[in-house]
């Protein structure tokens, strides 16, 4: 698995979800060559429920007085 390949970009991606797939299966030899090939970082089922997302969203609307820009 760890040899340098000469595929086409879709071949590459093609090996690379495989490899995704097994990690996700639980295959180490899988998730190493990950880490290894293309330094990704592996979340367990666990850390990812763990994540907390922010989403800040832009207020709409008027500008409040006075805070326009003058030209």
């Amino acid at each position: 698995m760890a040899e340098h390949w000469s595929l086409s970009q879709e071949e590459e991606d093609t090996t690379r979800q495989q490899l995704f797939h097994k990690a996700r299966k639980g295959d180490a030899k899988a998730k190493q060559e990950l880490v290894n090939t293309y330094g990704v970082r592996l979340w367990s089922e666990q850390e990812r429920a763990q994540l907390v997302y922010e989403n800040v969203k832009p207020k709409r609307g008027k500008p409040k007085r006075g805070t326009e820009k003058l030209s």
